[in-house]
């Protein structure tokens, strides 16, 4: 509870409903384009689950700098959600172009797009761990840790939504 208090500690009743607005309003869009561009319910249920994992790993990671590292989290990390979801969204759209552009041809199968999946989870995973690393030189140490959190969630969750595809997607 000492976290959630820590989070809260300095924002107004009126930035609490404005980011949950935010965060939940991106969640919904994303997960509404996906089901229309996408007319899968697998799809859409890989999706869900991914945004779902991502949610845990950020709360999981605050939790970590909160309260193993000893940095006090301030306002800056209610930039790590965005952050994190622009990551993940930027996967699970790369995965719904694939299956859109594949999916009216001839012998197509859902499992077939796991290949490419990894592939392009591969890809930006690699991108991901140069834009850390090129960019931890130059921030200060709450920023470095804004972004450390968001990359290493991001990449978490890519993962964990690749391995769970072995089982939706087939």
């Amino acid at each position: 509870m000492n976290l959630i208090e820590n989070v809260l500690q300095n924002w107004s009743s009126y930035e609490l409903i404005m980011e949950g607005i935010l965060i939940l309003s991106i969640l919904l869009t994303s997960l509404v384009a996906i089901y229309i561009f996408s007319k899968n319910r697998k799809i859409l249920a890989l999706s869900s689950i991914s945004l779902a994992v991502l949610m845990l790993v950020i709360f999981i990671g605050i939790f970590i700098v909160d309260s193993i590292l000893k940095i006090h989290v301030t306002e800056v990390f209610r930039t790590i959600p965005i952050l994190s979801l622009l990551f993940i969204l930027s996967n699970l759209g790369i995965l719904l172009g694939f299956y859109t552009s594949k999916k009216k041809a001839k012998g197509f199968k859902l499992s077939s797009i796991r290949r490419e999946f990894l592939k392009d989870s591969i890809k930006q995973t690699v991108f991901l761990a140069l834009l850390g690393i090129s960019t931890l030189l130059f921030l200060s140490p709450q920023t470095e840790v804004v972004l450390s959190i968001s990359i290493l969630s991001s990449v978490v969750t890519i993962w964990i939504t690749y391995w769970i595809s072995r089982y939706i997607l087939k």
